[in-house]
């Protein structure tokens, strides 16, 4: 990777720009963090071994005409004085061709594979990013095959041919350490690895190589993070580049790290139909769903961690919208499918039609088997399920009505559940959508996303509080505290009770009663800044609060703000006592937290009592409207205008009016407004992300 500059030079400098401490460097740290150095080069001598036997290679290597076999060593320049026009990149670029030429002499049923020199080429990143990102990889295997496609139509000829949705892996090559040292081989690696993962949404891993003089690394990336070897000089061991190289660019799209059950056709290098096959966990049986949207509508942009990403696929016996979501979950999480399944004809959850709990692990792709892994790591374990499509997110809210009903049946769904001993943990705003158009009570608001769910049994034994767990902006006071407190309480309902109270209070502030997005304000933008546990601070003083200001209570009805101040009112001393109980050690707060954990229907039966007033409410508050518009279309001249008067001279006054106007202004009486036809003007609804 050089410079950001396009312009191409014929003597190329072999060495560039650093990348850490950058922008790009800044968006990969996060992976990084826990990078894991390899004291052996085991992980690589062992992969791709049924690609190329040693005999195979043997013969090559006598055949290349890019290895010496008197010399054992391949053509590659020594120093500097040896490059011509001071160009590695060429002699390096010959070498990897001549193993495809040798191995793969042509086009396979899933498609070509090619390096191509890009070291001068800027490949374009995600729209996600800002648009200033590029990258220039020294080498890339460019790919054809049904989970490839060309970039994007953009500007530059050159580029439009080549970019991170059709390559298959990276190479990136130097003369010698000083040019690119193992920290900066890492971070470009990475940058090439996410916008790999990104552009090829079904990519479960991805696999880098780095070429200093005769030193070659192979850095992996994968859900739990990155791994790279020690150098391996290709000199003495040419059979592990050779088959190195054949896996990066395997025909076989499972070889370079794609999972093959989502597929799509290919018409003129792009994408233009495509299918997704599952199993159901309970007879294996095999199912596939023509997909309703090319891409996934939902989809992370990291590289470590759940990596969510969400397909839309279509039921072809039912004709029914469903979604398909994979995930890579810790391997001491239980399977979402579990919480799911406890959901199955609950109102106002999500529900579950078939489920993968276990298709992979990231311990597998790294060929691990049952050996100790390396310190540091987190195996990850690949879940899919598929549930039933509901509405829109809760923020495509229409009216204050909309958003009372869909909390309201959204809390009814979370008792339900716990009841059933199933706490989420996450509620959220992004974590409630609208039920279908028309849906009945009961599923006019939909709870999802049971990733972080956990069992629940209302006494010490459930899973304590950690501040780890959830979004920051909704998380309880008491979660928050869990950081620091001495004796943190267990994870319970009321903590999601608090929760959606925080979705209430972010759509107050964040939106007007049309549904159209408005400033935060300063107070809660310090949520989104202030770490735990003074967060949780901010939050003990915001139940404390007086009225909303004007600015914010002005855009909702009094009806839709009187739920907030009930809640509010009724949160106060319940947080306040948790609060006191995070001082006493589990003994001495036992009888205490027990009675607390015995009032679980009473205080469901509060939010839901307080949701169902408000709703009557503006539902009362609406039926007056139309009985006003009823009457303004039966009174004659309200809607229509005025009756047509006589023709009368306009220079003159008439007797009354001439009395009126004589005299003084406060005793004149006061002359009717013309009445109009009542217009409500609403802002269309805007899809807010944060």
């Amino acid at each position: 990777m050089h410079t950001r500059s396009s312009a191409k030079r014929a003597n190329v400098p072999l060495t560039s720009e650093s990348l850490i401490g950058t922008e790009q460097a800044q968006l990969v740290a996060p992976d990084l963090a826990g990078a894991i150095a390899l004291d052996c080069t085991t992980f690589a001598r062992s992969l791709y071994c049924d690609l190329a036997s040693e005999s195979s290679i043997d013969t090559f290597l006598k055949k290349s005409r890019s290895y010496s076999t008197k010399q054992r060593r391949w053509k590659l320049p020594q120093n500097c004085a040896m490059l011509f026009n001071r160009d590695f990149y060429t002699p390096v670029r010959n070498a990897v061709s001549s193993i495809l030429k040798h191995f793969r002499p042509g086009a396979t049923a899933e498609g070509k594979r090619q390096v191509v020199d890009t070291h001068s080429t800027d490949l374009a990143h995600s729209d996600g990013d800002p648009a200033t990102h590029k990258s220039r990889p020294s080498l890339v295997i460019t790919a054809e095959g049904p989970s490839f496609q060309l970039p994007q139509e953009c500007s530059e000829p050159q580029s439009s041919k080549i970019g991170f949705s059709n390559i298959a892996s990276c190479i990136e090559v130097a003369l010698n350490d000083d040019d690119l040292p193992v920290e900066e081989q890492l971070v470009r690696a990475a940058i090439y690895a996410r916008q790999i993962f990104i552009h090829q949404p079904n990519r479960r891993f991805v696999r880098v190589l780095t070429l200093i003089g005769h030193d070659l690394r192979l850095l992996h990336f994968d859900r739990s993070g990155a791994q790279y070897t020690p150098p391996i000089d290709i000199h003495d061991d040419p059979h592990t580049f050779v088959r190195l190289v054949l896996g990066l660019s395997s025909p076989n799209e499972s070889d370079i790290g794609l999972d093959t059950s989502i597929r799509w056709s290919i018409v003129n290098g792009r994408k233009v139909a495509g299918s997704l096959m599952t199993r159901r966990a309970s007879d294996d049986k095999e199912t596939v769903y023509p997909l309703i949207q090319i891409e996934p509508f939902f989809c992370r942009s990291n590289i470590c961690g759940r990596s969510t990403t969400c397909w839309s696929v279509l039921d072809q016996e039912t004709g029914e919208e469903l979604l398909v979501k994979s995930s890579w979950r810790s391997e001491n999480r239980a399977s979402e499918h579990i919480y799911l399944q406890a959901g199955v004809g609950v109102a106002g959850v999500v529900q579950m039609v078939s489920c993968e709990p276990d298709r992979t692990q990231t311990k597998e792709l790294r060929a691990l088997g049952d050996a100790a892994p390396p310190p540091g790591f987190e195996n990850r374990i690949e879940s899919r399920v598929v549930v039933k499509r509901c509405g829109q997110p809760v923020s495509n809210f229409t009216s204050p009505k909309q958003v009372l009903c869909a909390l309201r049946d959204a809390i009814a769904g979370h008792r339900t559940l716990v009841k059933k001993g199933t706490l989420h943990r996450d509620v959220a705003t992004q974590n409630i959508v609208l039920g279908k158009p028309g849906a009945e009570e009961g599923n006019r608001g939909i709870l999802i996303d049971f990733d972080l769910a956990t069992h629940f049994r209302g006494d010490e034994t459930s899973p304590l509080a950690d501040w780890t767990i959830g979004h920051r902006f909704f998380q309880s006071a008491m979660v928050l505290s869990s950081r620091t407190a001495l004796y943190p309480l267990p994870h319970s309902h009321l903590d999601d009770l608090e929760a959606f109270f925080y979705v209430l209070t972010d759509i107050i502030h964040s939106y007007d009663q049309g549904g159209a997005t408005r400033s935060i304000g300063e107070d809660l933008k310090l949520w989104l800044e202030t770490e735990a546990p003074f967060l949780g601070t901010l939050k003990r003083g915001f139940l404390l609060e007086e009225p909303l200001h004007r600015s914010i209570s002005s855009r909702w009805p009094k009806a839709f703000l009187d739920v907030f101040y009930a809640l509010r009112k009724f949160l106060k001393p319940i947080v306040h006592k948790k609060m006191v109980f995070t001082y006493d050690t589990p003994e001495e707060r036992a009888e205490d937290w027990k009675a607390l954990m015995l009032d679980v229907d009473m205080h469901y039966d509060f939010f839901l009592q307080k949701f169902d007033e408000g709703i009557a409410a503006l539902e009362e508050e609406e039926e007056g409207e139309r009985a006003v518009d009823a009457h303004a279309a039966l009174v004659p001249g309200l809607v229509e205008g005025p009756a047509p008067q006589a023709v009368r001279n306009t220079l003159k006054r008439s007797s009354e009016e001439m009395n009126i106007a004589s005299q003084p202004a406060h005793k004149r009486p006061k002359m009717p407004l013309p009445v109009r036809a009542r217009r409500e003007i609403r802002s269309p609804p805007v899809l807010r992300g944060r």
